[in-house]
């Protein structure tokens, strides 16, 4: 208080001066707003920056993650169908280049690699028949069934002073067989063949289960009542007691003794009867005609029949035949080859996780690369569908019920 002041005089308002204006509140508003809109563009462009380079994780991980190389030196042990062994020896000295790891295929017979599964002595077997049930049921676990290579089973025979080609109906094939038709000369045999000798016809079959016996019985099964009735298809038929006959091991050893014996009549696989220079016969089709197989007309045989009803690598095969594809010129005689692994590979052969991976690397580079020398040894491939049903089974494997890490 000042000195002078009047101590009763009223207080006095101090005098106000007007404030200053104040800021818009749009305004101020309209800077929040702004730096809001600059923070959300600078959040999106880290956020879009940082999933291009995986710096915490998002979804680039996944999608650019590779599978870890496989280990190499493993061997995998095979046995299996001598039908597709001219490709396995191909298959075997290209996958050891290509990936370090060795495959050591036995090929016994269909029976011999269907029965070594069974009793956990090999990684995989192969076969030209598809399991029955029975065999199913003998497995340690869930098999999977995988078309992985086919080609034509031929009928090849020695005939000394016939130069033309010996052409055949199954009903004629299973005559032979049987026992009724007993020379070359046969009226039942000249109806399609002119200048036949009249040597005594000496059959051959093989002696040990064989694929190939499952698709020469298939055929005559479909084209002969009589045969069906009796005998039956099988992997190892009881084959009737022709006056003369004689048995022989493995298609090779079947082939080679077509070629040292005369009048002898015997089937095989393409490559083995091309191999041993042997005369190959031409098979009546469902059409009508006389068909000596060719890779061309051999691939067109199986793909006109990949319509048919194909069960899941789980399912049960035994009704799936290759045999008499409807097409007017496709060789009757076809056939695919299976490979048989087990779902669980640790239910089968001892071996580790890194086993499992590597038989599964060996089936995906069959699938993906081995297909690439199919016809240049007399096989064929199987249909695009097939070997994309094969890659989706090999997914589904598991080892001790847990998934199986991808590796190449």
């Amino acid at each position: 208080m000042s000195a002078n002041a009047d101590p009763n005089a009223p207080p006095t308002t101090p005098s106000t001066a007007p404030p200053p204006p104040s800021t818009p509140v749009r305004r101020r508003q309209g800077h929040a707003v702004l730096y809001v809109i600059i923070a959300i563009v600078i959040v999106v462009i880290l956020v879009g920056v940082g999933a291009a380079t995986s710096w915490y994780g998002l979804q680039k991980k996944s999608s650019t993650t590779t599978a870890a190389a496989c280990t190499t030196g493993v061997t995998l042990l095979g046995n299996g169908a001598s039908f597709l062994s001219s490709l396995m020896s191909q298959w075997e000295s290209s996958y050891n280049a290509a990936t370090g790891n060795t495959v050591d295929y036995t090929a016994g017979s269909a029976g011999a690699g269907i029965l070594a599964l069974s009793e956990k002595t090999v990684d995989f077997a192969a076969t030209d028949e598809p399991l029955n049930a029975s065999d199913v049921t003998s497995m340690p676990g869930q098999l999977l069934t995988l078309p992985i290579t086919g080609g034509a089973v031929t009928i090849v025979y020695n005939i000394p002073g016939f130069s033309g080609t010996l052409d055949l109906t199954g009903n004629q094939l299973a005559g032979i067989y049987t026992g009724t038709i007993t020379n070359w000369n046969s009226p039942a045999l000249a109806t399609d063949n002119s200048g036949l000798p009249s040597g005594t016809i000496v059959t051959v079959h093989r002696s040990d289960p064989a694929g190939t016996s499952y698709v020469l019985t298939n055929l005559l099964s479909l084209d002969n009542a009589s045969w069906k009735a009796t005998i039956g298809t099988s992997i190892s038929p009881a084959w009737p007691k022709a006056p003369t006959q004689e048995a022989e091991k493995g298609n090779s050893g079947l082939a080679k003794y077509i070629a040292a014996t005369s009048d002898t009549i015997g089937y095989v696989d393409l490559a083995d009867a091309q191999s041993n220079k042997l005369a190959i016969a031409g098979v009546q089709n469902p059409a009508g005609h006389f068909v000596v197989p060719t890779v061309a007309n051999t691939q067109a045989a199986i793909n006109n029949l990949s319509g048919q009803s194909i069960p899941a690598a789980t399912g049960n095969w035994s009704a799936v035949s290759w045999v008499n594809s409807p097409g007017s010129y496709d060789y009757p005689l076809a056939t695919l080859s299976y490979f048989l692994i087990l779902q669980d590979p640790a239910l089968g052969l001892p071996g580790t996780l890194a086993d499992a991976q590597v038989l599964i690397q060996w089936i995906t580079w069959s699938v993906d690369h081995g297909q690439g020398y199919a016809a240049g040894l007399d096989y064929v491939s199987p249909p695009a569908n097939l070997l994309s049903q094969d890659l989706s089974a090999l997914g589904t494997m598991n080892w001790n019920g847990a998934s199986i890490p991808a590796c190449t």
